[in-house]
């Protein structure tokens, strides 16, 4: 037993840590903007739409951070704006979930996935948001889940870890994405064969979009500009509200497993649900129960410029 599972450890290790040179991926998103939402979904789109090494074959959306309209008209406005060089296009845009209710319910993004993975490529699934769309699509498709080379989720914390972020915060950062369709996460831990890898929020609180760093995207062009316009009540707002210099990229880093492995290296852990102060929540550790996973541990130097040197770029037509 002990063999077995080293060995799918070490194939883990050498399926993610090792992703080919230009993959295909597909994206699922809770992405909005406005005052009361995070908008660094928007932010790790366009680094993925600037990402050579990445073919997005599609991009689903979800409730979460807004409703799922919300979501949709926003990765519209991006896909316009950003997509045409990238070969990516609006109707390569899928509605999703509206609710937690939905999951197990057909969608056009659940449909358009299984159409995807039916084409025998092997996609990257970057799940910016709750797992509602994944696991509708593998639960309606159970086959397909084969035809995954690889999920990247952005959430997780090790165990007794609270994440705070600001000088005057006391509260806690809750994993929104683990939070806002628990049953779903619950349904991808019995998953078998696919493997997974995890990005901890806590790396990325030091990834700040600061005012300086906004301005200079919206002078690099009128579409940067649109961007920074619809980004700058998030800004002000965690500016404000945690005494930051900016709010951080957490979903710039899921994006970068994707298209920069090398930048996180992972260690094997486990990823379990467990009920902690009246509430449950999900953790990562060593302790031999739950999703075998590689978990993001640390964050290479470089990798913040990476980031910025792509949600600058102009990508190149494929």
């Amino acid at each position: 037993m002990r063999r077995a599972l080293l060995c799918l450890l070490l194939w883990l290790g050498a399926v993610l840590g090792r992703l080919p040179a230009e993959s295909h991926v597909w994206i699922d998103t809770d992405c909005a903007f406005g005052p009361l939402t995070d908008s660094d979904d928007a932010l790790a789109l366009v680094q993925a739409l600037h990402s050579p090494e990445l073919v997005v074959r599609g991009i689903s959306v979800s409730f979460g951070n807004s409703t799922v309209e919300a979501s949709e008209q926003a990765v519209v406005g991006i896909v316009e704006r950003f997509g045409a060089a990238a070969g990516v296009t609006r109707t390569m845009v899928h509605r999703g979930a509206a609710s937690a209710a939905d999951f197990a319910r057909a969608t056009p993004a659940t449909e358009a996935l299984a159409a995807e993975l039916r084409q025998r490529r092997k996609l990257v699934y970057v799940a910016l948001g709750p797992l509602t769309n994944l696991m509708t699509c593998l639960r309606r498709y159970p086959d397909l889940r084969k035809q995954l080379m690889a999920v990247v989720l952005v959430t997780t914390r090790q165990d007794g870890e609270r994440l705070r972020v600001g000088r005057w915060n006391p509260f806690p950062l809750p994993d929104g994405n683990f939070r806002r369709d628990v049953p779903a996460m619950d349904a991808f831990l019995q998953l078998e064969e696919v493997p997974v890898m995890v990005v901890p929020p806590r790396f990325a609180v030091g990834l700040q979009l600061t005012p300086a760093r906004l301005d200079a995207l919206a002078a690099s062009g009128p579409a940067w500009a649109w961007l920074a316009e619809q980004c700058r009540p998030w800004v002000r707002r965690w500016r404000w509200l945690f005494g930051v210099e900016g709010p951080p990229l957490f979903d710039g880093l899921g994006m970068l497993a994707a298209s920069h492995p090398n930048y996180l290296p992972t260690d094997p852990f486990f990823v379990r649900i467990e009920h902690q102060r009246g509430r449950d929540v999900l953790i990562a550790s060593p302790q031999a129960a739950g999703l075998d996973a590689r978990v993001v541990l640390r964050v290479q130097p470089g990798a913040e410029d990476v980031i910025f040197e792509r949600l600058r770029a102009r990508p190149t037509a494929r």
